[in-house]
């Protein structure tokens, strides 16, 4: 396939090998506004429509009044959450796409960290498998490193083998397993 990208013509070459990764270019990473929410509830509809009850990511967006859902992550962005601390959710749009969200929790205290993570990702169903999560994680990680995190910690369920897969493409290394509510989670390092 090939497009446009800076008046070039960029060829994606699909490796047809087993672990398929495609470059993701011009992806666009941006807290949500007011003018979001039609592409959320669209995104939000997506999950459901394939059998989904949990929006990774979200901040509990399917379950929050929409407006006070944009408020309290322009909020948690700017001074924070006293449990939390400052965090980004940012939208990841390709071409005009919502394709997922991202969740950067940059001041996360340790305990928290090595029970929830740093960073929280996820991909609409009809865009997996395509490398968008591991263009989304290589992201967030650059944003802590850039937030002077040294080393991130984050966390998947076991059964999560697209997601595990994506954390190690990003240079995670297993450190823990433990097991809450009946399922296995997985907790990887990645050093910075």
């Amino acid at each position: 396939m090939i497009k446009w990208y800076n008046n070039s013509i960029i060829l994606y070459m699909k490796k047809l090998f087993r672990d398929r990764e495609y470059e993701v270019y011009n992806m666009i990473y941006r807290l949500p506004n007011v003018n979001d929410k039609d592409m959320l509830h669209e995104y939000i509809q997506e999950h459901y429509d394939n059998g989904e009850t949990s929006i990774s990511a979200s901040l509990e967006l399917a379950t929050s009044e929409y407006g006070e859902w944009v408020e309290k992550i322009h909020r948690n962005a700017l001074v924070g959450d006293e449990i939390w601390g400052k965090s980004l959710l940012y939208l990841c749009i390709d071409e005009g796409k919502l394709i997922g969200l991202l969740n950067i929790r940059y001041e996360l205290p340790k305990y928290l960290a090595e029970k929830y993570g740093h960073i929280g990702y996820g991909v609409r169903p009809s865009e997996r498998k395509k490398g968008y999560a591991t263009t989304m994680l290589r992201h967030a990680l650059s944003v802590c490193k850039e937030k002077g995190i040294t080393q991130v910690i984050l966390g998947c369920y076991k059964d999560n083998l697209a997601s595990a897969a994506t954390i190690k493409k990003n240079g995670g290394v297993l450190i823990a397993e433990t097991k809450n509510e009946g399922k296995v989670s997985q907790y990887y390092i990645v050093k910075l």
